[in-house]
């Protein structure tokens, strides 16, 4: 698998904990406290936060206290409603926060989702502008760029479908980012040439949930091993009782190169 890549971004091998739920869907359970949930992940270490724009302003006493942690600013909003907290079939993406506003505060990358499986495909073009701009814009204002293409839409069944992954990802690519977040199709083989044909560093994404400590841990090792610098994980990390450990664990695999069993340990103190 070729190493070399045309754009680099600064992150380097990383994890990097998501915390813009709220902005898309309001309150999860085990986030209901902004300022206690960004506590309790920033004790484990990670390598970087990613919130939206205005929670990094908010909560920047804390991440001065962290000057190591990079930080990625959301600058869009994603609703599938009209009623605030409610899952439907609407399909609403909008950029709502802009690059001066992430520069402004201090923020180090922004992101930006392309959500493919859309109903309308006015909404996917908005979608393919606004994030083609952001990618060209970042560097005039000194920040890298995340895109996420994902296959939220409803008209694919499989949201982790490895060819379109690849396709989204390769189109992703082409809209010039410094870095792609995609969803691991729990298949190292197929992942693999998909990271090797990516231009630019890949992280993946943790999704909800899942139903244990080995499995997310098993997966972060798996994509991995398959090329991936690190993860950019939300709910898998503060949804469990220690944020803390996870984080501690998945950094473990990422930077040290732990087995899953390995970094197990770190949940038995």
């Amino acid at each position: 698998m070729s190493t070399e890549k045309s754009m680099t971004g600064s992150l380097g091998s990383a994890v990097v904990v998501a915390l813009d739920h709220g902005l898309h869907w309001g309150v999860f359970d085990g986030f209901e406290d902004r300022r206690r949930t960004l506590e309790a992940v920033l004790e484990g270490g990670p390598d970087g936060i990613l919130a939206s724009v205005p929670f990094l302003e908010q909560h920047r006493d804390l991440l001065d206290d962290h000057p190591s942690v990079y930080t990625i600013g959301t600058v869009d909003i994603i609703h599938d409603s009209t009623i605030p907290g409610e899952q439907a079939s609407d399909e609403i993406h909008r950029q709502v926060f802009d690059l001066e506003d992430a520069a402004r505060v201090g923020a180090d990358a922004v992101k930006a989702c392309l959500i493919y499986g859309r109903n309308d495909p006015g909404v996917l073009g908005d979608n393919l502008e606004f994030a083609a701009r952001i990618a060209r814009n970042g560097r005039h204002h000194g920040l890298e760029v995340v895109l996420e293409p994902t296959l939220w839409g409803p008209r694919i069944e499989d949201d982790l479908d490895a060819d379109l992954i690849g396709e989204a990802a390769r189109i992703g690519a082409e809209l010039g980012p410094d870095i792609l977040k995609l969803y691991y199709p729990g298949d190292a083989d197929a992942f693999a040439p998909i990271v090797d044909r990516a231009p630019s560093p890949v992280y993946v994404a943790g999704g909800p949930l899942a139903e244990s400590e080995s499995a997310v841990l098993e997966m972060t090792a798996d994509a991995v091993d398959a090329g991936a610098d690190g993860v950019i994980y939300g709910r898998n990390v503060w949804q469990h009782e220690d944020p803390a450990s996870v984080v501690e664990a998945l950094k473990d695999i990422v930077h040290d190169g732990a087995t899953p069993d390995e970094s197990l340990a770190r949940f038995d103190r």
